[in-house]
């Protein structure tokens, strides 16, 4: 991996964790339990790094990167499987963001769909990310951060069921 490459990829998920933060230290209330606190944080974390990761997909290297991993795994329709992948990795954060910031102004029915879609909708994108870094003839120079196991992909799944379960949990007491 390159220094550029990895500095403009470190750059990009500080950035986002900086904005996250900003606005979740804004948006403090000291009467939320801990459980709901590390929800606001998953969510609002895990909705920027969905969109930043989608959106990053428009600008050179990582649309090279992504229209190689597409190619190279002989995903079905290369084109559909790009725009559905960048599309659907934006969509799926704002959602998310959408849930965060909306929290107090948006009714619970709607904000349970956004977050039941953005939850499944995260968990199809991850698990053909999963099977794109698992085939052999995909070569890690044009996965993210250049990284063959697919451990930062897993992470992301995991924080998605984590959040969707501390979401639901918390609000069927």
């Amino acid at each position: 991996m390159s220094t550029s490459q990895l500095i403009l990829e470190l750059s990009l998920i500080g950035t986002m964790l900086l904005v996250t933060g900003v606005f979740l230290v804004c948006s403090y209330d000291k009467t939320d339990s801990i459980g709901t606190k590390i929800q606001k944080i998953l969510t609002g974390l895990l909705g920027a790094f969905m969109v930043m990761a989608g959106t990053v997909k428009f600008f050179d290297p990582f649309t090279t990167m992504f229209a190689k991993q597409i190619v190279l795994s002989e995903l079905p329709f290369p084109t559909l499987s790009r725009w559905a992948g960048q599309l659907g990795e934006i969509f799926a954060g704002m959602l998310l963001l959408v849930v965060m910031i909306g929290n107090k102004a948006l009714a619970t029915p709607i904000k349970d769909r956004a977050m039941q879609f953005s939850t499944l909708l995260t968990t199809a994108i991850m698990i053909v990310a999963v099977y794109v870094h698992l085939l052999p003839n995909v070569p890690a120079e044009v996965l993210p951060l250049q990284s063959k196991p697919p451990v930062m992909t897993l992470i992301i799944l995991g924080i998605a069921w984590l959040n969707a379960f501390l979401y639901f949990r918390k609000n069927n007491r």
